[in-house]
């Protein structure tokens, strides 16, 4: 598996990628609600975790590119 700080530095990519700052909380933005948070967290989440999911899994299929990172 993928370290954590990896996965949490391309989710905060693709939170930035989509117009939204990494660090303020999640709302309702666009296609991106908080029925995305993740199991476990307490709200206000951070933006970026609304994309931990898709990181992990770009994570996991481009490991060559993610090794990078």
């Amino acid at each position: 598996m993928m370290d954590e700080q990896r996965i949490k530095r391309i989710a905060r990519a693709m939170c930035r990628a989509s117009k939204l700052d990494p660090d303020k909380p999640a709302g309702n933005k666009g296609p991106f609600t908080m029925s995305m948070r993740q199991p476990g967290h307490e709200s206000p989440q951070p933006a970026w975790m609304l994309f931990r999911q898709e990181a992990t899994q770009f994570a996991a299929r481009h490991k060559d590119v993610a090794a990078t990172l």
